[in-house]
């Protein structure tokens, strides 16, 4: 695995800033865009030590949708300037006001050509942003453990969580995730700087994983979750590419 070196992080690419007049599915296809907007795809799994590039849209509620076409005709574009396939899942969350793109990738080098390439995309305008924040960032795959597939067939309820600070202990205490009843799976990823680790858990229902975070063990674990959804909020794969 490439050694970590400074991170590369993008505050609110102008990229999220088209979702505003980004094209309605009517209008996609008057415009004959080549991207296959349908949800689903092959269940992927992001390997442990493998990069994988995070970005987080905070959208306004009627423009979710238009930003889940956004991530996957960036995604698709990537793929085709790839020298191989990306595995590459994007998902919503269940309250409608966040987009999640997850994009694997070979390393820094990589990271920044889709940095790069994504601030450039003729998606960008000048109209302002309807996202609230974007954080576009690299991640190593530190751990994951029991069935960490990102899956939109599946109909158990995933979770995506942020968590600040050393991320040591988060990963390598995952494994006590998985006496909590109804849990499924989860993949630890960590940010190449080391500040910040994103959590994605798998239980067979969204109240299962309440009562798991709630409890005094995920609390010693992971800390409290901060209020609002903010940390940790409820997700569900729309597609996936590998």
């Amino acid at each position: 695995m490439t050694s970590p070196s400074p991170d590369i992080t993008i505050p609110v690419p102008a990229a999220l800033r088209y979702l505003e007049t980004m094209p309605r599915p009517h209008e996609d296809l008057e415009k004959h865009t080549l991207v296959d907007h349908r949800a689903g795809g092959p269940p992927v799994v992001f390997a442990r030590g493998s990069w994988c590039a995070i970005d987080i849209a905070h959208l306004k509620a009627d423009r979710i949708d238009a930003g889940v076409s956004t991530y996957e005709t960036l995604i698709e574009h990537a793929r085709a300037s790839a020298p191989r396939p990306l595995t590459a899942a994007v998902l919503r969350s269940t309250s409608g006001r966040r987009v999640v793109a997850m994009a694997g990738l070979d390393g820094h080098d990589a990271f920044r050509r889709l940095a790069s390439a994504w601030d450039d995309h003729h998606l960008y305008a000048k109209h302002h942003a309807v996202s609230e924040s974007v954080a576009l960032a690299l991640y190593s795959v530190a751990t994951s453990v029991g069935d960490a597939e990102i899956d939109p067939d599946s109909h158990d309820a995933y979770t995506f969580e942020r968590i600040e600070g050393n991320p040591v202990h988060v990963a390598g205490t995952l494994p006590a995730f998985a006496s909590a009843p109804g849990f499924v799976g989860a993949v630890v990823f960590v940010k190449s700087d080391a500040t910040r680790t994103i959590v994605v858990t798998r239980f067979a229902r969204a109240d299962a994983y309440d009562a798991f975070r709630s409890g005094a063990a995920a609390t010693g674990l992971l800390g409290e979750s901060r209020a609002g959804g903010e940390s940790a909020f409820g997700v569900h794969p729309v597609k996936t590419f590998a």
